[in-house]
């Protein structure tokens, strides 16, 4: 039986200049091109699913990495054949991936799902949707990007109206928060929940050619 070839799983690139660090999390090393690090870890060079386990080590990875430095998360699963396929792409991709960090560096992501424990209106008549949307256009106006989340299997069970991300400002993280509270309170048929703040992923679409 053949064995699998051992290739780089990728968890994501961030911004660190080449010598300035060989790992960023325990158990991951980097591998440099320029001002850019791609953050990685041995892995059978195969299609694969992640499980609960890997999904779990993928996010406390990328966490850990958001620590330290802006970083842009890889979709789930992604492996390089070799460190030599990996520095190509970095180098073919370089500007894109130094621009898109300059984007989101001094930033994190804030998700916001806003729930309807009952009433389905307000006083004046408005539905709990357009009270969301309402609710959600006045906090993108404190954001950088806004990506809205569609709805999950068994969200309309549990009264979620809607869900979006923002791309906060870190100096700006609690003044975000309390808007959101302050919307909790003037939105009173409405519950707001903010988790956060998380590395940047939904607001990154890595692409990868053949």
């Amino acid at each position: 039986m053949a064995q699998t070839a051992i290739g780089l799983r990728l968890y994501g690139v961030a911004a660190v200049e080449s010598g300035q660090a060989m790992s960023l999390v325990e158990g991951t090393t980097l591998v440099h091109y320029r001002a850019l690090a791609a953050i990685v870890r041995p892995a059978p060079y195969s299609a694969t699913q992640l499980d609960d386990e890997q999904t779990s080590n993928y996010v406390f990875v990328l966490e850990e990495a958001f620590k330290q430095a802006a970083v842009l998360p890889a979709p789930p699963g992604t492996v390089f054949q070799s460190q030599s396929t990996l520095t190509r792409w970095l180098e073919l991709h370089y500007f894109t991936l130094t621009e898109a960090l300059s984007v989101v560096e001094g930033h994190a992501a804030a998700r916001v799902s806003v729930t309807a424990p009952g009433n389905h209106a307000d006083d004046s008549g408005k539905s709990n949707a357009a009270l969301a949307a309402e609710s959600l256009r006045l906090l993108r106006g404190q954001a950088a990007a806004t990506v809205t989340i569609p709805k999950a299997d068994g969200d309309d069970e549990i009264g979620v109206v809607a869900r979006a991300s923002f791309l906060i400002d870190t100096q700006r993280w609690q003044a975000f928060k309390d808007t959101v509270s302050k919307e909790a309170e003037r939105q009173g048929s409405l519950d707001f929940e903010v988790t956060g703040p998380w590395p940047p992923y939904d607001f990154v679409r890595m692409q990868f050619g053949t």
